[in-house]
């Protein structure tokens, strides 16, 4: 096996190994071209394929060890804040990192033949995610290959360089963390439908194009949630999310203001956010906006305001407005 092959055939899980671990896409993408290039940087060709997984995770998980170690924990404002009142400006934070979406088209399909805790979509949860990073890093390893990947004791202890007491020890430790920090219900929430959702995302899509608040809050569930990192501050119930958005997102001139672009992520309905410039001509990107419906109303509203995200998504970081030209010089 080639390391090009190795690349090919890993790659995806590897990705979602580390973004489990980090709660980051853009820091998992990082690790796992730095892992291949250490890889190979040791072996220039590859025979066996067992040892090549393991290599790789070895390499990988010391990464993330490392990055980790030291690291404040990335969680989601919800977890770690009361509710904001909306009269007040939005929280700002310099030194909390935030969890980041997982576009659903990364997410790969098993190669590995071990039995999984969680069902797939739960583990690729914000809800499943956020609740890992409150495991100690080296017991989140084990959790992730054992109960995530379907692991062996033994395999674990291979990656981690420890004996398979060890990792059955971290791994009970691990499982009462989740125990306490994860909410089942939350991660196994389903998505819509696939006929039904097209609808349910037009419902939302108009009225945020529109500029239509009474007609956006109509699509939203009386205990609905709004979170906006990187600010800590987050919203709960419909009362103080229309007031944090109608001071903010749809004041005076919303009606045009926002373009969305539907996408998927963490197994939910999302949409790439654009904002309109200055000039009338361009929507700029502006933030990822992933949503939970329940019976057909959204119960949570994620907008996460991080524009590098954008190209994982398969995202422009500029749209055109519709009907009207760029400058000549941009279209040459």
């Amino acid at each position: 096996m080639t390391m090009e092959t190795a690349t090919e055939r890993h790659h995806g899980d590897l990705r979602v190994f580390a973004y489990r671990m980090l709660g980051s896409l853009l820091e998992a993408e990082r690790l796992v071209e730095q892992t291949f290039s250490l890889a190979t940087l040791q072996l220039r060709t590859l025979d066996a394929t067992d040892f090549v997984r393991t290599m790789l995770y070895r390499i990988l998980a010391k990464s993330c060890l490392g990055v980790l170690d030291g690291q404040s924990r990335r969680t989601l404002p919800f977890l770690s804040h009361s509710p904001a009142d909306p009269v007040e400006p939005p929280a700002t934070s310099s030194d909390s990192a935030w969890i980041e979406p997982f576009p659903d088209e990364l997410y790969p399909e098993a190669t590995y033949e071990g039995v999984s805790v969680y069902g797939a979509r739960e583990m690729i949860s914000l809800p499943f995610i956020a609740a890992l990073q409150f495991c100690p890093p080296p017991e989140r390893a084990v959790i992730v290959l054992r109960d995530t990947m379907g692991w062996k004791l033994d395999e674990v202890a291979d990656v981690l360089g420890v004996s398979s007491s060890e990792v059955d020890g971290m791994l009970g430790r691990a499982r009462s963390v989740m125990a306490r920090h994860y909410h089942a219900g939350l991660g196994r929430r389903e998505p819509p439908a696939a006929p039904y959702a097209t609808a349910l995302l037009m419902q939302y899509l108009y009225p945020w194009e529109t500029g239509n608040l009474d007609g956006l809050m109509s699509r939203l569930t009386g205990e609905v949630t709004l979170q906006v990192p990187p600010s800590p501050s987050w919203y709960k119930g419909s009362a103080a999310v229309r007031q944090y958005l109608a001071s903010r997102a749809f004041g005076s001139g919303a009606r045009g203001r926002w373009r969305l672009l539907p996408r998927r992520a963490n197994g939910q309905i999302a949409f790439g956010t654009y904002e309109r410039d200055d000039t009338g001509l361009e929507y700029v990107a502006h933030s990822i906006q992933v949503l939970t419906f329940e019976e057909g109303l959204v119960s949570e509203i994620i907008w996460f305001a991080n524009r590098s995200l954008f190209p994982a998504f398969k995202l422009r970081s500029r749209v055109i407005v519709q009907g009207r030209m760029a400058p000549r010089d941009e279209r040459e």
